[in-house]
């Protein structure tokens, strides 16, 4: 039995996820997947899209046979923090054969599952730190630039130095724990443009996650297929989670003319603004979801589409008057909390009167600097709004404690896969396996990283419930999502 695994968000699920699902069962043979997922607000530091249930039942229906919930405190961490939780877990089932997540490399191939021997080789440079590499960050730094550009500089630097074949000989003849690719190359002209690429980043994270851990995962890339993780334009069957969320989170024109939905771009599309330019373009409400369903699997778009015709999809500005709340509360204490060190805490303390008036999508505007980007002011936020300190976050990601080998709670499998695959983890996994999270009572870290998934459901849960006229349901009455 072969077993693959996919850590994702699927904020949403879309056209390009199943793919990549398909093509680990069809092409590469594996018998089971099991996904890895983030709860209810992700790694961008937003609150998803619509909530962990829901996406369990896409990932479900579009291939995935058990579906796992990323604790939040790695779930809304940077890419590090994420991709050392996730693995972790994985590697605590003790049954995972083999990790496969989506690159934009130009050394993958769809025809058969290839080792990631660019990102392989950078996450072993980044994981021990070489004397040149440390060398050269330490003069990017004294030039005045941020970690992550120095961090770049010093890994390209590193890069350029080597060919990638002897490197990997080298680098893991002795670990023996990742694969070399015999045709990898390495393009020192764009590297420093190959390795910052959203989903090659956090595969690099996921490879020094498997080497930390000496894990016997084997991590295989799939090249990315369709637009770009940021792009926002939709053209044909393939768009990344971004373009769909900006489909769906607009305010169309009721009375807009009927457009021709493989033109679509969601750039183009002007909504609710004062003043319009004569060139702009508006969609009614029947050519998002006639585009919708063009980009995202029927079940799936079945589900958005309720979720949007009942206007109950989730945006970071509902939470606003929380986050206004933990603001005026938590003054005093910013810096505790992670992702906030003491400058961010002192710019958010002097703004705070400006930031009461505005919705959160407003405050991470005015708070962004060039040393503070978008996504790690709306992190910082998110910690603040779901009471996340930095003290734990160092805690749970600590690999001298392994505290964040706590437990793996289930959020949906398929039936008919409960029984082979259910068998095999709860006969391997060396951590917990939460089936109903009224029975599991964990101490020290692992009771407060529980508590943390189950206070930062709530909040979400009780902003869902509001928005959508349902009834709030608490999470220890939960039980696993069942997909005949």
């Amino acid at each position: 039995m072969k077993i693959a695994a996919v850590i994702a968000e699927y904020n949403p699920f879309h056209n390009g996820h199943a793919y990549q699902l398909r093509l680990i069962k069809e092409q590469y043979g594996y018998d089971y997947i099991i996904v890895v997922m983030s709860g209810d607000f992700t790694q961008r530091g937003e609150p998803a899209i619509i909530d962990k249930y829901a996406r369990t039942q896409m990932a479900l229906s579009g291939g995935a046979d058990l579906v796992l919930e990323l604790p939040a405190y790695y779930a809304c961490a940077s890419a590090e923090y994420f991709a050392t939780g996730a693995v972790s877990l994985l590697d605590g089932l003790s049954c995972v054969d083999a990790l496969f997540f989506g690159s934009e490399s130009e050394d993958t191939d769809t025809s058969c599952p290839n080792p990631p021997a660019l990102l392989s080789h950078a996450a072993s440079i980044l994981l021990k730190e070489p004397p040149e590499y440390r060398r050269v960050l330490s003069d990017s730094l004294r030039q005045g630039h941020n970690y992550a550009a120095a961090r770049m500089e010093a890994l390209t630097a590193m890069l350029n130095d080597y060919t990638l074949q002897t490197a990997l000989a080298g680098a893991y003849a002795e670990q023996n724990t990742l694969p070399v690719s015999d045709n990898a190359k390495c393009c020192s002209h764009n590297l420093s443009t190959i390795l910052s690429l959203p989903n090659n980043t956090l595969g690099i994270e996921y490879c020094k996650s498997i080497l930390r851990l000496n894990s016997t995962i084997k991590p295989y890339a799939i090249k990315r297929v369709g637009s770009s993780y940021h792009d926002t334009d939709i053209n044909g069957s393939y768009a990344g989670a971004e373009a769909v969320r900006t489909l769906l989170l607009r305010q169309p024109c009721p009375d807009a003319p009927a457009q021709d939905p493989s033109v679509f771009s969601s750039k183009s599309t002007v909504f609710n603004t004062s003043s319009v330019s004569s060139t702009a373009v508006f969609y009614n409400t029947d050519d998002i979801l006639s585009r919708l369903y063009a980009l995202v699997p029927t079940d799936a778009a079945q589900t958005l589409s309720g979720q949007y015709q009942a206007h109950a999809l989730i945006h970071p500005d509902d939470f606003s008057s929380l986050m206004h709340y933990r603001l005026l509360l938590e003054s005093s204490r910013l810096e505790q909390y992670a992702d906030c060190p003491q400058e961010l805490a002192n710019r958010i303390r002097t703004l705070t009167p400006s930031l009461l008036d505005l919705p959160v999508t407003g405050m991470i505007g005015t708070l962004k600097t060039k040393a503070y980007t978008h996504t790690r002011i709306s992190r910082a936020l998110t910690h603040l709004l779901l009471n996340m300190t930095g003290e734990n976050l160092s805690l749970f990601t600590n690999q001298h404690t392994h505290a964040y080998l706590t437990h793996a709670r289930i959020l949906g499998f398929r039936k008919d896969s409960c029984g082979t695959l259910l068998s095999a983890v709860k006969e391997n996994t060396r951590i917990p396996l939460i089936t109903k999270p009224s029975d599991y009572h964990p101490a020290g870290a692992a009771a407060a990283i529980y508590e943390a998934d189950l206070f930062a459901s709530h909040i979400y849960q009780n902003i869902a419930a509001k928005k959508s006229c349902s009834t709030f349901r608490h999470e220890l009455t939960r039980t696993p999502l069942i997909l005949s």
